[in-house]
């Protein structure tokens, strides 16, 4: 496809790609299922049923690195069908489960690696299709993927409390596969040359000094190999990593931790906050998003970081109430900033040519995170009779988001000398 039938085109390709990742964003309803899976199999230790989710996430964010080179030799359109296959097959195979391995093992492990022909790719494709609303297009994609808990979550509960888990994964696995193989045909490779004349197009003619300093302004492509030999690699994964563990936290385990320190009737609409604060996800992509394009990604990633530490920080002096909603949304947002932040700041430290891989190699810091985050609220929560405290786990989330506010501010440093990896 040529250049300018690929531009005329690229609004309902963006539209079919969004719609695909959401689709792909059903395993943010994941505190939805394992309040089921608790329910259906009270034997299973609530921390062992969470090492699902940590699976699922470990697999989309780790997979693309071995899977690599069947990605980059698929067509985006073969990428996003296969995943759409790989990630229905799953669903479906996880409602038959009848014990803990097979379920770590289609819900967890399958699943994931159909996300990580999904998520990976659209967000390094939607930076290119919109190469000149980068940090925009990356908000809008990272967006469809949180908001797809948005709706999920409240559907998949009332599917359950109607029918039954395994009915309801059965359905959802089939309306996925479908859906997401058939947004792949419309999908196309974004030609040679395209995100160079797009982003040389979108400097503003009346902004001489705006212009000088982007064509001054020289980003080197690297491939994984040579990227991972930077410390800027290791220090933006830290970063992501550290920053990214409050909001699993919270979106992983927010319908147990609202229906066990809430209290009153907010606690019996456990199933409500969920939708809520995914909500907030999703709501906090596009919010960061649009204000990452006028003040920075840099700026507002030192922002992000110390917003989340006060959120855990407020978490863990709050006895019950709404508040702890309000928080853990918060919280969510700004998990979701994050989302939209680290593939325009792949793509402006390594370059466009090989963002594909390289995003799926920054992406380990989500697996990372989602190895943390869920464990600490399932491993260090108190429970004293009736009363559960989540104190601890907050505390050590603060403390962590505040380390990566430092390393935030690390990283704009690095990007305000040029992009001289050392």
């Amino acid at each position: 496809m040529t250049i300018e039938k690929f531009k005329s085109k690229r609004t309902m390709i963006f539209i079919m790609a969004l719609i695909a990742t959401f689709c792909a964003g059903f395993g943010y309803s994941w505190s939805i299922l394992q309040s089921a899976i608790m329910a259906d199999h009270p034997d299973w230790a609530a921390s062992a049923i969470a090492i699902t989710y940590t699976l699922q996430v470990a697999c989309s964010c780790l997979g693309p690195i071995p899977l690599s080179p069947v990605i980059t030799r698929l067509s985006v359109k073969q990428n996003i069908l296969v995943g759409g296959v790989i990630y229905g097959l799953g669903l479906v195979g996880a409602s038959f489960a009848t014990n803990l391995p097979m379920l770590y093992v289609c819900y967890g492990v399958v699943s994931g690696l159909g996300v990580a022909f999904i998520y990976p790719q659209m967000m390094s494709y939607s930076v290119k299709v919109l190469a000149d609303k980068g940090s925009l297009a990356s908000g809008f994609m990272a967006a469809a993927y949180g908001s797809g808990a948005v709706v999920w979550a409240p559907v998949a509960d009332s599917m359950i409390s109607g029918n039954s888990l395994s009915f309801t994964l059965k359905v959802l696995g089939v309306v996925f596969l479908v859906a997401i193989v058939a947004m792949s045909f419309f999908l196309a490779d974004v030609p040679e040359g395209y995100v160079e004349k797009l982003k040389s197009e979108s400097v503003p003619a009346a902004s001489e000094s705006a212009a000088d300093d982007k064509s001054k302004r020289v980003v080197e492509d690297k491939t994984r190999g040579e990227m991972i030999k930077t410390a800027t690699c290791w220090i933006m994964m830290a970063c992501f990593s550290l920053a990214l563990t409050s909001g699993m936290l919270a979106i992983s385990q927010a319908k147990g931790i609202v229906a066990n320190t809430a209290g009153g009737s907010i606690a019996e609409k456990a199933a409500l906050a969920v939708s809520v604060i995914t909500l907030f996800n999703t709501l906090g992509r596009l919010f960061w998003g649009a204000v990452s394009s006028k003040i920075g990604i840099y700026n507002v990633n030192i922002v992000i970081c110390i917003c989340a530490a006060v959120c855990m920080g407020a978490l863990a002096v709050i006895p019950s109430g709404v508040a702890i909603v309000v928080f853990l949304a918060l919280t969510a947002a700004c998990f979701g900033g994050l989302a939209t932040l680290l593939t325009p700041m792949t793509a402006d430290f390594f370059g466009y040519k090989n963002l594909t891989v390289n995003f799926g190699f920054m992406y380990i810091a989500f697996a990372v995170a989602a190895l943390i985050g869920p464990r600490l609220a399932t491993s260090l929560v108190s429970i004293n009779g009736d009363v559960y405290s989540y104190s601890k786990a907050y505390i050590i989330g603060a403390v962590i988001s505040v380390i990566a506010a430092v390393l935030a501010v690390v990283l704009k440093g690095i990007y305000s000398k040029g992009n001289k990896q050392a």
